[in-house]
């Protein structure tokens, strides 16, 4: 069970190509995830190709400290079906402090609400050089 939230630290796209994650603090101090990890194939044109997403994972993050670098390992990871990530960005969206990791979360928002589906505004085949959305 997921202490309650105190603060969000950022929602981003990973460089996988598009899986997603939103990045959260508990009110035990420790750092845990909403992570939605991109399914995608290499099409026989060659192209990237982006199908969908895994169910949902959230895991605390553990940051550890080697001599000069900071690695961070996953611990504690627990599938949860989309209502549930859908219930708890619901209860994230309140800690949202910055409009720059909005449009992140709504595409989250969205893949929650239809069960892992790529969001009308994510490009199913990114262009080379290209933004990764239809609309900008």
């Amino acid at each position: 069970m997921l202490p309650s939230i105190r603060a969000v630290v950022c929602v981003e796209m990973l460089r996988d190509g598009g899986s997603l994650q939103v990045e959260f603090i508990g009110t035990n101090g420790s750092t845990y995830c909403l992570h939605f990890q991109l399914v995608s194939e290499i099409a026989r044109s060659g192209n990237f190709v982006r199908l969908g997403y895994e169910r949902p994972m959230v895991f605390e993050r553990l940051k550890i400290r080697e001599e000069n670098r900071i690695e961070w390992q996953a611990i504690n990871q627990v599938e949860v079906s989309w209502t549930h990530a859908t219930v708890l960005l619901h209860q994230l969206r309140a800690f949202m402090k910055d409009d720059t990791d909005s449009k992140w979360f709504a595409a989250m928002e969205e893949i929650a609400e239809t069960a892992g589906e790529i969001p009308g505004d994510i490009l199913h085949i990114p262009e080379p050089g290209r933004h990764l959305f239809s609309k900008t």
